[in-house]
């Protein structure tokens, strides 16, 4: 069953930017993508997963024995060849964030999310509250 395509328009993808950051630290980081992670039984379905009961004991485990944080396949990617880091802590902003730079999003982003059905349309109308 394909799931089609997402449209946005382009006044949202205008609205949004890159923020790109450099850690103030190194993280030591649990690759789950490396085939060793397999032996302490890791699988796919840990990142294919829509429910995060066993992602986040994972992450508790992990944390507790020291890492800071873990790359991951993106469960998106049907091809399985993105990953993604994400790393442990608070949620919610930083009293102190590491400098950041902030850009538009560039084009190749674009041309990168094309193979998962992300399209871009020049007009959509804007969404319209529910009439009771």
């Amino acid at each position: 069953m394909a799931r089609g395509l997402t449209l946005l328009s382009e006044a949202f993808l205008n609205s949004r930017q890159l923020l790109t950051t450099e850690l103030p630290r190194q993280l030591r980081l649990a690759d789950l993508t490396a085939a060793a992670a397999y032996g302490y039984g890791v699988t796919g379905e840990l990142s294919a997963t829509a429910h995060y009961t066993a992602p986040h004991a994972w992450a508790r485990s992990l944390q507790a024995t020291g890492y800071a944080g873990v790359q991951y396949r993106i469960r998106h990617d049907p091809r399985a060849d993105l990953t993604g880091i994400a790393w442990f802590g608070r949620s919610g902003r930083l009293r102190h964030p590491p400098p950041s730079h902030r850009q538009p999003l560039p084009a190749s982003l674009l041309l990168d999310a094309a193979p998962f059905g992300i399209r871009v349309a020049a007009d959509l109308p804007e969404p319209q509250p529910p009439r009771l």
